[in-house]
C-alpha cells in the first residue's frame, strides 16, 4: 500500500522504500534522467520532473500512467506542485480532529 511507502527522487530515478524498513519496494528510471528529480505524492499517485519532462506513476508499484514532455519548454531545473484535494483535506481535518480528541484525555504536566 503506497501508506507504507516514502518516496525519492535522486539521478534522474524514483525510488519508493519500505516505511519501516528503509527497504527498496521499486525504483524506476525516468526517461529524461537529471540529477534533482522534484516530485510530490497525491491520492496513490507520485508525480516527478527529471529533465524538463513529468512522469506520473503509480504509487503502489512505480508502474507509469502517463508522461508529458513538456515540448517547448527546455530541460532546466523544474518544480512541482498541486493543490490538495478535497479527499486530502478531509483526510487531515480528521486527523487533527483525533489527535485533538485524544490530546483532550491526556491530564496536563506542570513545567518547571
Amino acid at each position: 500500500m503506497a501508506r507504507d511507502l516514502v518516496f525519492v527522487g535522486i539521478k534522474g530515478s524514483v525510488v519508493a522504500l519500505r516505511r519501516d524498513s528503509g527497504e527498496v519496494a521499486w525504483s524506476i528510471k525516468l526517461r529524461k534522467g537529471a540529477s534533482f528529480v522534484p516530485l510530490i505524492v497525491e491520492e496513490g499517485r507520485v508525480y516527478a520532473i527529471s529533465g524538463g519532462e513529468v512522469t506520473c506513476l503509480s504509487a503502489a508499484d512505480g508502474s507509469p500512467l502517463w508522461h508529458n514532455p513538456l515540448t517547448g519548454f527546455g530541460r532546466g531545473h523544474a518544480v512541482i506542485a498541486g493543490a490538495p484535494s478535497a479527499g486530502a483535506i478531509a483526510a487531515a481535518v480528521a486527523e487533527q480532529e483525533a489527535a485533538a480528541r485524544a490530546g483532550a484525555g491526556a491530564a496536563a504536566v506542570p513545567h518547571g
